[in-house]
């Protein structure tokens, strides 16, 4: 029994057997705002033969008996016979035209796919599905009643399947955009900890390496008497260096170093505090001569044996006059002064078509600004070029580790006689003097200290991390850092930004986007919506069951009070 309502749909009345005074409603909603006016029919779902409970909408009293309506599947046949008539009376009426391909192709298209849509429509809109299944077609038959949510209209769909993926795709965006900025803020800050705890590493307990054991002279000639073992460059954390000055000295007596030359950039200030050390704790194991590194954009240039910063020349960009004043106060001092890594200084600098120290005085522009020597060997680096200089010049030679860090190798040894008196003084003597040679290991020291990672830096690795990796986004070049007080670099910086690596984020997160949405598809749409939905489904039949239990119980009851 089907009566009408105010929005223009039908209801389904079931009448149990049982009972035929208190009937329950199955209501049925149809797509009604979405159905033009020519197809704008109600389709009101027969009763089954059979006595059934109906799991719709009930209401409190029973609705008038209206005159029944036509099943879902005679309205679906109904639709077809209109289109087919309407599609006939469109045609000829001769024998060639009614075989035309044309006409075959639109029942096909009507037969296996708008009448099958609309049959799945109107399943869809249909909420007592377990009464009417015998109106469906096969397919849709077999399928449980719980099993597909119940849509009233197609403005549910469109919420379903594109406000509710727009929407989620927006929050995406939104929580994208604000990881990436903050994090990206974050990874900029100062004062941020490094990966590596250096500050832990503080002894390092192997047999120290005795070079003499298995290296040779450079110089043949030089002979075997030499009692010095020389580093003539090295930094601590009085500049870039990740050693303290007592650190410091450890490492060089472990590598087989017995003299020692502390240059920080631009500051004596790490070469006097060594030295002070050294005097205290290890006079008899080494000896300390402090010196400074003039650290600019032109060159590096090593002032050693002095006691005071000179500042002549620590800017970005030093004049020939700057460097001159530099070095001749250097020898005021009693000092030397020995341009450090020219190869290292001419590399290219990467990202550009010029050297890492731009405008470099030649090796002939420096010996007549008043330079004694030249830094031959800077870590595994052999200078060749710079050595023939040196012997053609009658020039200072001397080599350097510039260690930075304590987890490296010790590849080179400025070797001295001092008979036995190893002092500052007695080194600087010799050195003067041009009587030096070196040995040269290109392997390095096998033995070597690594810090452990700090505790600090796995705080804030997470958001660090994650904004470095964003900040892949641009490339900013920069060049090499210029060591002096303006700050800055000694190159020009550009930023360019990766917008074709900024394209492949976007897709890769709206594959992403996609895996995610299939997946809530799968886990929500076919396992926790049908579970629900059957839940609710046997919940609603039970106690659909039980009050028609108590009718029949009220039934008897009645029976037998009469009697």
């Amino acid at each position: 029994m089907t009566t009408p309502t105010q929005d223009g749909g039908d209801h389904i009345l079931l009448i149990p057997s049982s009972q035929s005074t208190s009937p329950s409603v199955a209501a049925h909603s149809t797509f009604q705002e979405d159905q033009s006016p020519t197809s704008n029919n109600n389709h009101a779902i027969r009763s089954p033969s059979t006595s059934q409970v109906s799991l719709s909408h009930r209401g409190s009293a029973a609705p008038a008996a209206l005159p029944p309506q036509a099943s879902p599947a005679a309205s679906i046949r109904k639709n077809q016979n209109q289109h087919q008539s309407h599609s006939n009376a469109s045609l000829p009426t001769n024998d060639d035209t009614s075989r035309d391909p044309g006409s075959k192709f639109s029942q096909f298209i009507h037969r296996y796919i708008l009448t099958p849509l609309q049959s799945f429509q109107l399943y869809l809109s249909t909420p007592d599905r377990e009464a009417h299944v015998s109106s469906f077609p096969q397919p849709l038959r077999s399928l449980p009643p719980w099993l597909l949510p119940h849509y009233h209209s197609k403005r549910q769909i469109f919420r379903s399947t594109i406000l509710g993926p727009l929407f989620r795709a927006l929050l995406l965006t939104g929580i994208l955009a604000v990881l990436i900025a903050s994090t990206i803020m974050y990874s900029l800050r100062e004062g941020q900890p490094e990966s590596l705890d250096y500050a832990q590493v503080n002894d390092f307990d192997w047999t120290p390496i005795n070079p003499r054991g298995y290296l040779k002279p450079w110089n043949e000639t030089f002979g075997d008497q030499w009692d010095v073992l020389l580093d003539g460059h090295s930094h601590s954390r009085y500049s870039d260096g990740r050693m303290g000055s007592e650190t410091l000295l450890k490492w060089h007596i472990a590598n087989g170093y017995n003299a020692l030359v502390v240059s920080d950039h631009n500051t004596v200030a790490g070469g006097l505090a060594a030295q002070k050390i050294a005097l205290e704790k290890y006079a008899d194991k080494i000896t300390v001569i402090p010196a400074m590194e003039l650290t600019c954009c032109r060159l590096h240039m090593n002032l050693i044996g002095i006691n005071e910063t000179i500042d002549y020349a620590i800017t970005k960009w030093p004049t020939d006059d700057q460097l001159r004043a530099t070095i001749a106060r250097a020898h005021e001092l009693g000092g030397l002064a020995i341009i450090n890594h020219i190869p290292w200084s001419n590399t290219t600098e990467y990202g550009y078509q010029l050297p890492r120290m731009q405008h470099h005085p030649s090796r002939e522009q420096l010996v007549e600004m008043g330079v004694d020597g030249f830094e031959v060997a800077n870590g595994g680096t052999l200078d060749t070029i710079s050595l023939k200089f040196i012997q053609d010049n009658n020039l200072i030679l001397i080599t350097g580790t510039d260690v930075h860090y304590p987890d490296s190798g010790a590849f080179s040894w400025t070797i001295l006689n001092t008979n036995g008196n190893r002092t500052a003084e007695n080194i600087m003597a010799q050195l003067r003097a041009r009587r030096s040679s070196f040995l040269f290991d290109p392997t390095g020291t096998q033995p070597v200290a690594y810090a452990p990672e700090s505790e600090k830096w796995y705080e804030t690795a997470p958001p660090t991390l994650l904004g470095q990796y964003f900040q892949m986004f641009w490339n900013d070049q920069t060049g090499m850092y210029s060591f002096s007080p303006e700050g800055g670099f000694c190159h020009e910086e550009y930023v360019t930004i990766r917008w074709r690596l900024i394209g492949y984020f976007i897709g890769w997160v709206l594959v992403g986007f996609l895996i995610f949405e299939a997946v809530r598809l799968v886990v929500v749409g076919c396992i926790l919506g049908p579970v629900k939905r059957r839940r609710r489904y046997l919940r609603k039949k039970k106690i659909l069951q039980e009050e028609e239990d108590g009718r029949v119980d009220d039934d008897l009851s009645d029976r037998e009070d009469r009697f």
